[in-house]
């Protein structure tokens, strides 16, 4: 089906308005398939800002990009206004290199950073892997420093941190984000809860006096 030359100055001045583009179903903080929320996820690993566009609030466009970009399926990453691909393609990139290559990213070091776990927490990552034998404790920071923690099978590509008995993994975006970290059990009213207090998070600078 050929597309129509609105359609096409449309979809174009869309893929040039922003350096990192991902056509998806849903938003970037609700990601409305699985496909999508994998690039999703991706890209907060080595982005802290990237543009999205819901196929899903534009029937027009969702019909439309797959003729602008000869391809058939849903999410559709730009870079620079050039198509990359889709998910499986977004995937092999991002393992091989050369995701963080067309971001104009280094390639992260594989070297274990420094972290600690305190007693408490490591009390509380041994319990929570009673029954779980099989599986590991992952650890990831975005691009945005937004950490996270979750149980899990090991991965070839990760990056192994022992601390107080426990073990630790990270992809390897994580890792320069996690140098010198401490895992700690932080005491809230919902009761205590693992918290990661990362000296690598970016301090915001203040803004600007206004006053004359």
């Amino acid at each position: 089906m050929s597309l129509n030359p609105e359609l096409r100055d449309r979809i174009t001045s869309l893929v040039g308005s922003d350096r990192v583009l991902l056509f998806m179903k849903g938003n970037r903080q609700a990601p409305q398939c699985g496909f999508s929320a994998s690039v999703v996820q991706i890209l907060d690993r080595l982005l802290p800002e990237y543009a999205t566009f819901d196929v899903l609030s534009d029937p027009e466009i969702r019909a439309s990009i797959k003729d602008f970009s000869q391809w058939p399926t849903i999410p559709q990453l730009y870079i620079e206004g050039e198509f990359f691909g889709g998910c499986d393609i977004v995937k092999e990139m991002y393992e091989s290199g050369e995701l963080h290559q067309a971001l104009g990213l280094p390639t992260t070091p594989s070297t274990a950073p420094e972290i600690t776990v305190t007693d408490e927490a490591a009390g509380v990552l041994r319990h929570a892997l009673q029954g779980h034998e099989d599986q590991d404790v992952h650890l990831t920071i975005d691009a945005q420093f937004r950490n996270s923690l979750a149980l899990g099978p090991r991965q070839d590509d990760e990056v192994v941190v022992e601390s107080n008995g426990i073990t630790l993994l990270l992809d390897r975006d994580s890792v320069a984000r996690a140098d010198g970290a401490t895992l700690q059990v932080l005491r809230t009213e919902r009761g205590p809860e693992l918290s990661l207090i990362n000296p690598n998070v970016p301090v915001a600078e203040p803004a600007p006096d206004s006053r004359g």
